[in-house]
């Protein structure tokens, strides 16, 4: 029976260890930082075409949704751009008053609306007029332009 005290030896002849020193933590976490630290002017670009695809999600997410809803209530839904805010907004037609009452939703994107015509969907589903929506990352070849077709209402996203 050993005692506690004793030292154990594995089959080669060195001391058995039970855990990793402090040096060696540290010798670790000092390469983990000088890796991270390095690879973050990588991911930079990455991260901000992952935002600009999120704002061209969310506006062609929006377009398909009130595309949905103007077909479903019978109504017009129409979206105005605001180029120089960076935003867009989508009004509600009030059938009573023949007039776009209600502001449903103002949304402000992360990235720049370079180019966009207002659209309104109707209750047949279509979209007057037609539309292209150009929204630009921070560089200058990042562009993702969505396109609204008018005689089915439809929208795409295309990066060109």
């Amino acid at each position: 029976m050993l005692n506690k005290f004793e030292i154990k030896f594995n089959q080669y002849g060195f001391r058995k260890k039970k855990g990793i020193t402090l040096i060696e933590l540290l010798i670790v976490l000092g390469i983990m930082g000088v890796v991270m630290f390095l690879s973050v002017p990588v991911f930079k670009p990455f991260l901000e075409y992952s935002r600009l695809k999120k704002d061209a999600w969310k506006l062609l997410s929006d377009l398909r949704w009130y595309r949905q809803l103007a077909i479903i209530d019978h109504n017009n839904y129409k979206f105005t751009f605001d180029i120089s805010a960076n935003s867009y907004k989508i009004d509600e037609h009030d059938a009573a008053t023949n007039a776009y009452r209600q502001t449903l939703s103002t949304v402000a994107l992360v990235n720049d609306i370079t180019q966009a015509t207002d659209a309104t969907f109707r209750p047949s589903g279509e979209a007057v007029p037609s539309s292209l929506i150009r929204i630009k990352g921070n560089k200058s070849t990042d562009l993702i332009d969505i396109t609204i077709f008018s005689t089915t209402g439809l929208a795409k996203m295309v990066t060109p």
